[in-house]
Formats: structure tokens, sequence, C-alpha cells
């Protein structure tokens, strides 16, 4: 498996945002099979001590989400940012494409790599954009049954595989 899907979740919408947890998993692209998955959160105190941003409005939207996923993005960080950037970036180095929302995902996380010095283990052009590909596939996915935590990184993730494979198999199919 080379794809990865990757999701953020943060306190901003710019590409500045403070980032609270980062999911990934590889997938199989055919089958939607889960491979090696990874989910860390990150201490927004250091990344605002990092200069990245905090936006208000965010934050009362997380306010008005579910414990479970204000829970999941304020536990514990068991790594330092540096640490946790190094270690996404080891476990994406084996990725030839990288699915996420290519306009938030992406920019946000090539702006921490490039504010803390991290050379991306993987080629700028593994960038593959979810929303481009479900207006491609001409898929509805908003009544997809969720599973797991709705805003948790990588639950998020998982969900996104389930429709990005969806997509490639309709558009294989034409």
């Amino acid at each position: 498996m080379n794809d990865v899907m990757l999701d953020l979740e943060t306190w901003g919408t710019g590409h500045n945002a403070v980032i609270v947890q980062v999911g990934a998993c590889y997938f199989d692209r055919h089958t939607g099979e889960i491979g090696r998955t990874t989910c860390e959160n990150i201490d927004a105190r250091e990344s605002i001590a990092a200069s990245f941003e905090v936006d208000a409005s965010t934050i009362y939207w997380w306010m008005r989400q579910s414990p479970e996923a204000q829970r999941s993005v304020t536990g514990d960080s068991e790594y330092s940012l540096v640490e946790n950037m190094n270690r996404l970036n080891d476990f994406m180095s084996q990725a030839k494409r990288v699915w996420s929302h290519a306009t938030f995902d992406w920019v946000i996380l090539m702006n921490y790599f490039k504010k803390l010095g991290i050379k991306p283990k993987f080629h700028y052009r593994a960038a593959r954009d979810l929303r481009t590909l479900v207006d491609l596939a001409n898929l509805e996915y908003g009544n997809r049954p969720r599973v797991g935590t709705h805003h948790n990184a990588l639950d998020d993730c998982i969900f996104q595989v389930g429709y990005a494979v969806e997509c490639l198999n309709k558009l294989k199919e034409k």
C-alpha cells in the first residue's frame, strides 16, 4: 500500500492554523483495506509558541462538537511538536499519493514542515485532493454512515478512505 489518507484537526482554518491532532492511514485504493495507521495529539501551546495561530471562530465551532471529539483532540501529547511532525513525516515516507482536502490539510501540513525546518520524505507531487475526486466521480457521500468519532483525525481518515475508494472505483468503471 502506498496511498495515504491524511486528516488534521486544527484550531483555525488558515494556512498557519494550530494543529491539535494528526491522523493518517495507508490504504488499498482498490479495496479500501486499511494498513498502518497513526494518530497523535499535538500540544496547542507548543504550536502557538512556534507562531502558529488560533482562530476564535474555530474554537467556538469546537465548543459545539461532541464531547468525544473534544476529548479526542485535547488529550495529552506523547511527543513534542517537532517530534510529532518528524514522526508523521517518517510515517508518510513511503507514500506515493497523499489524499486529503488538499486546500486545507496539505497546505497546513506543508506550512508546519517549512516553519519547523522539516524536509518532507514524500514528493510534493504526491498531493491528491478529495474534493476534486468527489466532484469528478459525482458522488454524494453526505448520507454515508459514520464510524468512530467525527472529528477524530484517524476516524475521519478511515471514513474518507471509504468514499475515496468508491470514487476511484466509479471512475475506473467509466
